[in-house]
């Protein structure tokens, strides 16, 4: 005797899904989803990371470009001419990217990411200047006088895996449009200020904002450690710390973490090392614990004498409101990725050892151990 199936509608002979079938399918797609995503997340970070490695390589080998044909290394902090020479106890920078002239001074400005543009190809950007003064970055762009320089930023300056919560900020200063507001587009590296600047006046971070410590005449040859030993350039989030930050008047405001805040400004001098990309300068003395977080800021980072620099590594990463715009914090959980100084690029994991770390930061320590 024939027995019709739940799923059959007798009169149309035409098959149908229980209820419960349904549901059953709908939970078991929901687990197989759930079990995917894991999977698609780190297929998604794999590419972004290998993105953000590609554009550490190209900026690497930039830097090499512009040392060729410049004859040195770009300085690796700001430089502002007028502090050369109108500033007291700033150094004086007589590099090759920018004129050593008192009269032209109080516009020839200049930062390790503007220095680069011409071998980046863009060196339209690089020429969208006043014509006044070609080495302005914070004047109004010829091309568009609604715009700053910095307004615009290239794309291997930003890592597609970079959490900050936005990629630009307002931005204002009395000697551009009358004090108007502009927009400063930010980025996700920064350069080593300990390997393309100078030691002669101390390297606290806010000797890069004011003294131009930043602005060694530094080449390639002067890496006696050996350029696959030496940090050039790493993974730097735009925007550390909480809070909406904005620059007015020489000033970088509104961190409203428990810690300072950081912006990372590609293209403008004149401002508190909290605005600035860099690093190579936070100190971690390794002979105590107290600063293994947030490090210290100090003129040196020699402890003892005799003793190698000591430098504060990648530390894990914290919730914003207590993260320090001085620590490197990783983008991925693999690490942070860092560029040495013949183009090779690397994954620093945040367990590596003050000494390892120090070494790399270097270019002349002389220290025996290496960054693997």
């Amino acid at each position: 005797m024939f027995f019709p199936s739940p799923r059959m509608q007798v009169s149309g002979k035409r098959w149908a899904f229980t209820l419960i079938e349904l549901l059953v399918v709908i939970a078991i797609i929901a687990i197989l989803i759930g079990l995917l995503l894991p999977a698609v997340q780190k297929v998604r970070e794999a590419a972004a990371r290998s993105q953000s490695s590609n554009n550490l390589k190209q900026m690497a080998l930039a830097t090499h470009s512009a040392h060729d044909a410049v004859g040195e290394l770009p300085p690796g902090g700001p430089i502002n001419q007028w502090a050369t020479f109108f500033a007291p106890g700033s150094h004086k920078y007589t590099g090759k990217y920018l004129p050593y002239n008192a009269s032209t001074a109080g516009g020839d400005k200049t930062t390790f990411f503007w220095c680069l543009l011409p071998y980046i190809e863009q060196e339209n950007l690089h020429r969208d200047t006043p014509t006044w003064n070609r080495n302005f970055i914070m004047g109004l762009r010829p091309s568009d006088p609604s715009q700053i320089p910095g307004g615009t930023v290239p794309k291997v300056y930003i890592a597609p895996y970079d959490p900050s919560p936005y990629k630009e900020v307002n931005w204002s200063w009395p000697y551009t449009g009358g004090g108007a507001v502009y927009k400063m587009g930010l980025i996700s590296y920064a350069a080593n200020v300990r390997a393309l600047g100078t030691t002669q006046q101390g390297y606290a971070g806010w000797r890069v904002a004011w003294h131009n410590i930043g602005g060694g005449t530094k080449t390639l040859t002067s890496f006696t450690d050996g350029t696959s030993n030496t940090m050039i350039l790493c993974e730097k989030q735009m925007v550390t710390g909480q809070g909406n930050m904005f620059y007015q008047n020489w000033g970088v405001l509104g961190s409203t973490g428990s810690r300072p805040g950081g912006i990372n400004m590609w293209a403008t001098t004149d401002t508190p090392q909290t605005g600035i990309p860099f690093f190579g300068c936070q100190c971690n003395n390794p002979a105590v614990t107290w600063d293994d977080e947030y490090g210290q800021e100090l003129d040196s980072c020699r402890f003892a004498a005799g003793q190698p620099e000591y430098f504060h590594p990648p530390r894990r990463r914290l919730v914003p409101n207590q993260q320090d715009y001085r620590v490197i914090y990783p983008m991925s959980a693999s690490g942070v990725q860092v560029a040495m100084a013949d183009g090779s690029v690397r994954m620093i994991n945040t367990n590596i050892s003050i000494p390892a770390w120090s070494a790399a930061v270097t270019p002349d320590g002389g220290e025996p151990v290496a960054i693997d």
